[in-house]
């Protein structure tokens, strides 16, 4: 399939600078435009090469959602894990284009949501991920990170109930999912998975803000149960409430916690 990019490249020393939102990143950032053709839309792409970033290495994958709005707060943190040797060589990548998130993110054709969630992951699969291999160094098994936050942790979960051999994900953080979605929707997906496999090989994290409404937490402990009675044995799964913290102000945390829990750290 033919990948259309318009590359606007720019890369910014960051070992003592402060970014828009007063953070000390170490490490360096490339910017560039890529033209999906699955989708018919562009998207800035946000890359951070932290300091254990190695041309000669196959560097760790991690992908962001909501990349217009989180990108600087997760490279902050990913530079903080480097800088304590707790994260292994990697790069992030933050996907923007945030105005359609309600396209992207959502699985299924819902007052909310126009249901592009399929089609955005044939694009991260098919297009981006390609992209991204010809430019940087990262490793190529299927083992990447996909991070995603409220509608953003709705398509995580989605991505992760996808079938497993062509999946190049098998490390998940999922905060402040959308479980009300479409009549909650996403447990249709999982109840799927479940019934025509027997084993999920991925570790996941998911987290939620204890301050969330009802109906956000019961769904949420919900399909933590729901999960941990699949029995999967090869599937490694932390459930968290962050304390004191809604559905925006657990955001941070939940990366945080997520990428000690899913690298091991």
């Amino acid at each position: 399939m033919k990948l259309t990019t318009f590359i606007a490249l720019f890369t910014i020393l960051l070992s003592c600078s402060a970014t828009d939102d007063d953070f000390d990143i170490i490490g360096s950032k490339d910017q560039f435009i890529i033209t999906s053709t699955i989708v018919n839309d562009n998207y800035p792409i946000y890359v951070f090469l932290p300091k254990n970033y190695d041309s000669n290495l196959k560097n760790q994958l991690i992908i962001a959602l909501d990349g217009d709005a989180r990108f600087n707060s997760i490279a902050n943190i990913l530079s903080k894990k480097v800088e304590k040797n707790s994260m292994p060589p990697c790069i992030l990548v933050a996907i923007g284009n945030n105005k359609q998130r309600n396209r992207d993110y959502t699985p299924t054709v819902y007052a909310h949501g126009s249901g592009g969630a399929e089609n955005f992951y044939q694009f991260i699969k098919n297009e981006l991920i390609p992209e991204l291999e010809s430019r940087y160094s990262i490793d190529s098994s299927n083992n990447k990170t996909l991070i995603g936050h409220s509608f953003g942790g709705l398509f995580t979960q989605y991505v992760m109930a996808k079938e497993r051999a062509s999946n190049p994900f098998n490390k998940f953080i999922s905060g402040g999912t959308s479980y009300w979605y479409d009549s909650g929707i996403i447990f249709n997906f999982e109840e799927y998975y479940a019934s025509a496999n027997t084993d999920l090989d991925v570790i996941f994290y998911n987290g939620m803000g204890s301050l969330e409404g009802g109906v956000m937490l019961a769904s949420f402990e919900e399909m933590n149960n729901r999960l941990r009675s699949r029995n999967f044995p090869n599937f490694k799964h932390k459930s968290e409430l962050i304390k004191k913290s809604g559905h925006s102000g657990s955001a941070t945390k939940i990366v945080k916690k997520g990428l000690d829990y899913v690298f091991g750290k």
